[in-house]
């Protein structure tokens, strides 16, 4: 069985992150921004972690409806019992906006296969290029079941890690990465092949040094049958 991530480990990655961003914003910009895409009045985040509520700040519109799924349940305890300052300011968007959210603290795999929840957009940051092979597929089939005709499909990777060895392995062991996933552009090719439309796609090469990885992909599908 997974063992899921202790609290600790996902207050330090929430609090890592904000600080990368500030630290990077050409990096977290270039990414956030393509997060316009997601659209309409049901979204769906896949494998959210602790920044569902970040991504939530970038989409192209406001939605009514907003979930989250992750196989780490502490992720959704800290996003709501957290008094960091940003959480309590993210919790107050979602109130003054009236979306509705909810968490799905199980594998999206078991989820999307019974739910009868359908989407506007359905989206993954840091997660759809860490499944391989028939995994890979299957998520596709699961996730062209529960978005909507004309709904869009957005997908945010990094290629060329240079995690050390004590990362990796907490990553793996917390879900938080897989052990194989796709090359750039066999995900762009996989997810054509599930029978998405390929809308956009935008390729922004890095600092390895300094941000620790070589280049970010974004790219943004449709689904234009039932």
């Amino acid at each position: 069985m997974t063992e899921l991530a202790p609290v600790e480990y996902i207050r330090e990655y929430y609090e890592g992150s904000l600080s990368k961003a500030e630290q990077f914003p050409k990096e977290y910009g270039y990414y956030r921004s393509f997060l316009s895409h997601v659209k309409g009045a049901s979204v769906l985040n896949v494998g959210c972690g602790p920044l569902f509520y970040e991504d939530l700040w970038h989409f192209g519109e406001v939605p009514e409806q907003y979930v989250g799924v992750d196989v780490n349940t502490n992720a959704f305890r800290y996003l709501k019992e957290s008094q960091h300052p940003r959480l309590v300011e993210c919790r107050e968007y979602v109130r003054s906006h009236k979306i509705h959210t909810e968490f799905i603290a199980e594998s999206v795999f078991d989820w999307a296969a019974r739910t009868d929840s359908r989407f506007d957009s359905v989206f993954g940051v840091g997660v759809f290029a860490t499944f391989g092979g028939t995994e890979f597929d299957r998520l596709m089939k699961l996730i062209m079941r529960v978005l909507n005709k004309g709904g869009v499909l957005v997908n945010v990777s990094w290629d060329g890690t240079y995690y050390t060895e004590k990362q990796r392995r907490e990553k793996l062991k917390y879900r938080f990465s897989g052990p194989e996933g796709p090359t750039p552009d066999e995900l762009i090719d996989w997810v054509e092949k599930a029978g998405f439309k390929l809308m956009e796609r935008r390729i922004l090469t890095t600092d390895p040094v300094a941000y620790k990885w070589d280049s970010i992909h974004v790219s943004a599908f449709r689904k234009e049958q039932d």
